[in-house]
């Protein structure tokens, strides 16, 4: 077993891959009162044509497969589910899928070693009969059009429609009644033995707990199972071009308030010569430093109530493309939208405001180690991002300086931007 010690501030995660090619990833607390423990796999929304092995034929699913699967995880043979047997231990049982993830996730506080043999046990183990495939078309519909009719997942999941061209993150993570219709047991497994394969899962635990009891008791409930040999995973995804799909749409909706969100294409050419890493960073400290709550911007939004409460800002680097995105609830959108427009273009960032989003990035970074379910996304979104994780974010965060920086400000071109509104229903 080995320790990824992160450098600064000492915080260790124990690491070590199986014998099958699962990899596993424990980060014990001292003060944690609960454990939170995640199965993994890289499969997401986004994965609709794929092919392994030596198969010539890339297999094509319908969008909202891999949430399907998700769902139909639980079901168990002999009429028993996974909820009802973590449910006896007193235990918080969900599951999430992304556009690149899938993830079981158990939170609890006692019973550590049946918590994670039973979820180790349900994830490897599918049952995909006709009847239960059918019933859960109902459940996911019933979702579907939750989804449909919640303003912020309208906001958000209407602007990755009109911002991407072809890229899959322009389909919702469910799906839709149609793409649903055409999901059956053997596209499900068809899905699950490709990627649903230890070389293709990790497994992340965090809070309380020993991680060599740990690792032993997963050791033990691998070795009672036998998987085919892997076989290398190719997932084909088109090339998404700069311009957008559509520049704006505005919808009518029951809100108090109506939603603006904004979105940016920016050339991942002009940030060369900075790592993915080194660019989330600096960009993180340039959207703080220009729209967070201590920016001109913000408190002048503000101070002339152009907004109800504050603007959240995203950044996302993507195969094609990197993605900037503003949100926020207002009345005046054509004044929000200027200001935002004319930011991005002057932007420019100095040395003390640099200084001060350094300073609140590290302390944000070592609190983030009180919450057990931060310190696992974080690993999750390490491992998926880059394979490992990274125990150099401190080392990053010393040596950024200005002139760095503002060479990444200036690489942020508002060029290729959507909006999506939500206004008031008018009677």
């Amino acid at each position: 077993m080995k320790k990824c010690v992160y450098k600064g501030v000492d915080e260790v995660v124990y690491y070590e891959k199986l014998d099958n090619g699962i990899e596993v990833f424990m980060y014990p607390s001292k003060t944690a009162r609960n454990f939170y423990l995640t199965f993994n796999v890289k499969f997401g929304s986004m994965d609709v044509e794929f092919k392994k092995g030596k198969e010539k034929k890339y297999t094509t699913v319908p969008n909202g497969t891999a949430h399907f699967l998700e769902h139909q995880m639980f079901q168990e043979d002999g009429g028993e589910t996974a909820f009802t047997k973590f449910a006896k231990l007193g235990s918080s049982v969900n599951a999430f899928t992304s556009y690149n993830q899938t993830c079981y996730e158990v939170i609890a506080g006692d019973n550590f070693k049946e918590n994670l043999e039973i979820l180790l046990d349900y994830v490897q183990n599918p049952v995909f009969k006709a009847g239960s495939v059918s019933q859960e078309k109902g459940i996911i519909k019933e979702e579907i059009s939750m989804y449909d009719n919640a303003p912020m997942s309208v906001l958000n999941f209407g602007l990755e429609y009109n911002i991407n061209q072809v890229d899959h993150h322009k389909y919702t993570i469910s799906g839709t009644y149609e793409d649903i219709k055409e999901i059956t047991p053997d596209v499900l497994m068809k899905a699950y033995e490709t990627f649903y394969t230890p070389e293709n899962m990790f497994i992340v635990l965090t809070g309380k707990f020993n991680p060599h009891e740990a690792l032993g008791i997963i050791k033990a409930n691998q070795n009672k199972k036998t998987f085919k040999a892997h076989e290398k995973i190719t997932v084909k995804k088109p090339h998404e071009p700069l311009e957008v799909a559509n520049p704006y749409e505005e919808r009518q909706m029951d809100v108090g308030v109506p939603k603006l969100k904004i979105g940016y294409k920016l050339d991942k050419a002009a940030f060369k010569g900075f790592k993915d890493i080194e660019i989330k960073i600096y960009l993180d400290a340039i959207l703080q430093s220009k729209f967070g709550p201590t920016s001109d911007l913000l408190e002048g939004m503000l101070d002339e109530n152009l907004l109800m409460y504050d603007l959240a800002t995203a950044r996302e680097i993507r195969d094609d493309y990197i993605l900037l995105s503003f949100e926020c609830e207002t009345d005046y959108k054509e004044e929000v939208i200027d200001l935002i427009r004319k930011e991005l273009k002057n932007i420019k960032v100095t040395k003390e405001e640099l200084e001060r989003a350094k300073r609140t990035d590290k302390a944000n970074f070592i609190l983030h180690f009180n919450d057990i379910l931060s310190v696992a996304e974080d690993i999750e979104d390490d491992i998926l991002a880059d394979g490992k994780i990274r125990d150099d974010i401190f080392t990053i965060y010393d040596e950024m300086n200005v002139s760095a920086a503002n060479k990444i400000a200036s690489a942020i071109k508002p060029k290729h931007e959507s909006i999506f509104y939500i206004d008031r229903l008018t009677v």
